[in-house]
């Protein structure tokens, strides 16, 4: 992925954090004429503090072809897309403009492990049952579906995903001067259109936290 210098931050603490904030990634693996993707639901172990060498836990159904054509070892990429929105050139109150798409985004590269075995699949489905019920849901006791979640795990495959190089572009609209910025921010953060708020209270906060160059040309 290309990313300008404008768009990088440092450290893995805001590519972590966009991972345990949408652990809905694309998997995208080699494929004979195009590539093969499937969205799955993936977790950081607590116990891995940092991303790259770190092991991720994911799950799919051996059902999807994808599954069929996974083998130990395999080269793969799991793609992350935090908030995102459109900014519109009235926000600037400067001519001429033009608009442009803020977003964030996180790519992982690796290698897979691949497991059919019921006991390591009853595992990370679990942990991930758990993982996001705590950060998403209702308090459901996860516990409660054990039985459901064995009588299933024949037709799920599990997955170990080593990291070996992590990649991030926050794309904040960094090549503005600080006050056109921070009207960017406001208006996403005042808006009730999709994720806009998020993305501008997350803008906030990783801006708040890094030190932005004199703008640049984004190239």
């Amino acid at each position: 992925m290309f990313v300008p210098r404008i768009y990088q931050v440092d450290g893995e603490h805001w590519p972590s954090e966009i991972i345990d904030r949408h652990p809905l990634a694309l998997l995208t693996t080699n494929g004979d004429d195009v590539p093969h993707a499937t969205h799955v639901p993936v977790i950081r172990p607590p116990r891995d503090e940092q991303l790259v060498g770190s092991e991720l836990l994911v799950h799919m159904n051996r059902a999807n072809p994808h599954w069929a054509a996974l083998s130990d070892h395999d080269a793969a990429k799991l793609v992350f897309q935090g908030p995102d929105g459109y900014v519109t050139p009235s926000v600037y109150h400067v001519e001429p403009a033009v608009p442009t798409w803020d977003f964030v985004t996180v790519h992982l590269t690796g290698t897979l492990r691949i497991s059919e075995d019921v006991d390591e699949v009853l595992s990370i489905v679990t942990a991930t049952a758990r993982t996001l019920e705590r950060r998403f849901g209702a308090g459901f006791d996860v516990d409660r579906a054990a039985d459901h979640h064995a009588r299933i795990a024949s037709g799920v495959g599990a997955i170990r995903f080593r990291v070996t190089k992590a990649e991030a572009m926050f794309k904040f609209s960094q090549e503005k001067d600080a006050e056109i910025r921070d009207r960017v921010m406001q208006w996403f953060e005042d808006s009730d259109i999709g994720e806009y708020a998020d993305l501008g209270r997350l803008m906030r906060q990783v801006l708040d936290r890094t030190d932005i160059t004199a703008p640049v040309a984004a190239g």
